[in-house]
């Protein structure tokens, strides 16, 4: 009898979004999710949702969300994790809030840019699904967290921003 690999996708688990609510626009400024663990769930893959709510403002800046990944590394102590760096000193905490990076017109970090959500109509939701493995290649880590700084111009609403992880597995039959 012959296995067979499928792929399947687990449950989609919605992050606490408490410091993304009401973000500001700032090329600096920034939302970091708490650590997703992959030790226990293996993944081959994390699909990553984000749906972002603007004020009633034009589009200014950018007029974009920039959204990067911070890989992290869980040491062999098993409760020290190295997370890619934002490009100043004040490390990813692997915990949800705010976040200071190093603006991407001044120098590089070693957190790696997923991707954009334009912003170009005033008042529009912005939304965008990702594949981690666009930047994680074939072998997600042990972990990441996901960062997002918005640079549309519009600052956040105080409610209905949205980031959502389903983690990708591999099944046999």
């Amino acid at each position: 009898m012959a296995t067979t690999n499928n792929v399947a996708y687990g449950t989609a688990v919605d992050l606490t979004v408490t410091a993304l609510q009401s973000l500001g626009s700032s090329l600096t400024s920034g939302w970091q999710s708490a650590r997703i663990s992959n030790m226990s769930t293996k993944a081959l893959d994390y699909e990553i949702g984000i749906k972002l709510a603007p004020a009633n403002t034009l589009p200014a800046s950018d007029k974009v969300a920039y959204v990067y990944i911070s890989e992290a590394h869980l040491l062999q102590d098993g409760s020290t994790w190295l997370h890619d760096d934002v490009g100043v000193t004040t490390l990813p905490s692997g915990s949800e809030g705010a976040i200071t990076v190093l603006s991407n017109a001044t120098g590089p970090m070693s957190a790696k840019l997923l991707g954009t959500i334009p912003y170009y109509t005033q008042n529009a939701p912005m939304q965008r699904t990702f594949k981690l493995s666009t930047v994680a290649g074939m072998f997600i880590s042990g972990g990441f967290s996901i960062i997002i700084v918005n640079f549309t111009g519009a600052a956040l609403l105080s409610s209905g921003n949205i980031v959502s992880v389903t983690a990708i597995t591999e099944t046999t039959t």
